[in-house]
């Protein structure tokens, strides 16, 4: 990005902080970016297309349309975005774990960034209840948006752990060396390509606020605000459509 774009893509998530190269900029970048942006699989979904994973689509698609995307796209901006700041930063596969159960693929897209000597997981493209906020990745533990977070280094990966109870289940592992953007290419065609799978099978629309969080499932919308939750369930296109542009900041016309 030039300049210009990269000024335009910080007013599109509402950043007007320090660019100092920080592991506290990354965190404020990272909160600003998940409560402006929604996690969102509508093209998969609505229209049955796989969304593009050029840098020049992405960036036309989140910052001058002001739409959302899901991992491959958000985090593939998200590593434009800190490369284009200056940080050194570079993208990695990441299997979701999330409690005991079979193996998963590699599903998901990270960032790493290096900053003040330290490296920092960084992620906006998780819809689930992740770390929204960076991760230093040490063992120390990290409060981060009312979680409790640590790191461990199994090997030559990296685990992210939250803290339940005495308990801490694994949330994400991850090797920590960066990966080629080519390789994301046939998972994203994986994960919303392929009809009858994954996002091209529920429509998922999530933003996380400073204060609480919005979801749309399918045509079910939950709001949570200050501990409050309100839930309907949506009865027509036209309904969807008004939420999606009041509640998520999404203008879409939705097909027939």
């Amino acid at each position: 990005m030039n300049a210009q774009q990269l000024d335009a893509y910080l007013e599109r998530i509402g950043y007007t902080g320090s660019r100092e190269l920080t592991g506290a900029t990354l965190d404020a970048l990272i909160k600003t970016h998940v409560s402006a942006v929604p996690f969102e699989n509508l093209d998969p979904y609505e229209f049955g297309i796989t969304p593009s994973l050029e840098e020049d689509d992405i960036y036309k698609k989140i910052v001058e349309n002001r739409r959302g995307g899901y991992c491959f796209e958000q985090n593939t901006a998200l590593h434009m975005l800190l490369r284009d700041m200056g940080f050194d930063a570079y993208p990695v596969v990441v299997r979701i774990i999330m409690g005991p159960g079979p193996v998963h693929p590699y599903a998901h897209k990270g960032v790493v960034a290096r900053a003040e000597g330290k490296m920092w997981y960084c992620d906006v493209g998780f819809g689930g209840p992740g770390p929204k906020g960076v991760v230093e990745m040490s063992e120390r533990e990290q409060e981060i948006s009312g979680g409790i977070y640590r790191c461990a280094f199994p090997e030559d990966y990296c685990e992210i752990q939250r803290k339940d109870g005495e308990e801490w289940p694994v949330l994400f592992r991850f090797p920590m060396h960066p990966i080629e953007p080519c390789d994301f290419i046939p998972l994203n065609y994986y994960i919303g390509g392929q009809p009858g799978f994954g996002f091209r099978s529920w429509r998922t629309v999530n933003l996380t606020l400073p204060n609480g969080s919005k979801a749309l499932t399918n045509d079910h919308l939950t709001i949570r605000i200050d501990g409050e939750v309100t839930e309907r369930d949506l009865q027509s296109r036209a309904e969807v459509e008004q939420v999606l542009r009041e509640e998520f900041g999404l203008d879409v016309k939705l097909p027939e």
